[in-house]
């Protein structure tokens, strides 16, 4: 795909500097571009980097746009958006899938397949599935009984979605993700685990995204509920009767233990946990490695463990952990004796 830069500027909707007719074919990073390349820069750091880029053509904001010399600049409140919708222009994706039902997918009679729906090679689609309008189900996805799949979702290959799902519209699951799967719900009776029904499901409202190898579980009574517009990454565990609000984004290996309730517009980073039944407020950002153990009641930015030292001075640090509660109680003896 080619534009020039006068075209990608009107589609962006952007003021430009530079010739109207520079031809542009492709985005590329700061480092890899050659000719008739797109980057973006948001910071003043990157300025030299971008002046040893062969790109032709840069978005940046408007308080660096003094600062670029020998490029063609798409001025942007928000480069990396804007570099975003680029892609797409330059980019086209090319279609998913064939619009058709692969001779070895397994669909039941059953099933409730709408117009522009194709299902791939080794597929499952049992008994009372419903699938809207033009989504698509790659290979060896098995989609079980009683399953709703919504409007313009893409399903990737090897994805298992229970019969308890209900899926809204325009959302992606990525290779492997298993929805519906239970709990882990488990009671102590005479020395041995028993186990306990699961008897809900799990809702994902439109818009959302899920990476690869993630899982959510299906509630045990009530549902489990992810809303609109949430993201999550690869390998994040959600258990049952977990609720995500809105828009919220969750980075790779996360997890969520049951019943907790998380906010609208929040973001936790990789690796963090949360503990079950907890509240989580709105806009709230966890850091990546962080424990939640208790309820986060107001918004903003929130943090534990330790960050990673040499190991020598991690032991010696960890020693001195053990002493805290006695070296409080001294400053303490030694405050109120001055005090006196």
């Amino acid at each position: 795909m080619s534009l020039t830069l006068q075209q990608l500027a009107q589609a962006l909707d952007l003021e430009f500097q530079g010739s109207p007719e520079l031809e542009l074919r492709k985005v590329a990073s700061l480092t890899s571009a050659t000719r008739a390349g797109l980057c973006f820069i948001e910071q003043v750091k990157y300025l030299p980097a971008l002046a040893a880029s062969q790109c032709s053509a840069v978005i940046a904001p408007a308080k660096l746009v003094d600062e670029v010399s020998g490029k063609a600049v798409l001025i942007s409140e928000n480069p990396h958006y804007s570099f975003v919708q680029a892609i797409e222009l330059l980019h086209p994706q090319a279609q998913d899938l064939e619009v058709a039902i692969h001779p070895s997918a397994q669909v039941s009679p059953g099933a409730r397949l709408a117009s522009g729906v194709s299902v791939g090679a080794l597929c499952v689609v049992e008994d009372d599935v419903e699938i809207g309008e033009a989504s698509s189900i790659a290979a060896g996805t098995v989609v079980e009984k009683g399953a709703v799949i919504g409007e313009h979702c893409h399903i990737h290959s090897r994805v298992t979605i229970g019969g308890s799902v209900k899926l809204g519209n325009r959302c992606r699951l990525h290779s492997g993700v298993v929805l519906g799967s239970d709990g882990f719900g488990l009671i102590m009776q005479d020395r041995r685990w028993h186990k306990i029904p699961q008897l809900g499901g799990v809702i994902i409202e439109d818009d959302v995204e899920i990476g690869a190898n993630t899982t959510v579980d299906r509630g045990a009574l009530d549902d489990t509920v992810i809303e609109q517009g949430c993201k999550l990454d690869n390998l994040v565990q959600i258990a049952h009767n977990v609720r995500i609000g809105a828009h919220t984004a969750i980075a790779a290996c996360v997890g969520i233990a049951g019943s907790t309730v998380i906010g609208r517009y929040c973001k936790i980073s990789g690796g963090a946990g949360v503990i079950g039944h907890l509240a989580i407020a709105d806009n709230v950002t966890i850091t990546a490695m962080s424990l939640v153990t208790r309820d986060i009641d107001s918004a903003g930015v929130y943090s534990s463990g330790t960050p990673l030292l040499e190991n020598r001075l991690w032991h010696k640090n960890n020693v001195r952990y053990k002493s805290l509660d006695q070296l409080a109680r001294t400053v303490s003896r030694l405050d109120k004796k001055g005090s006196q």
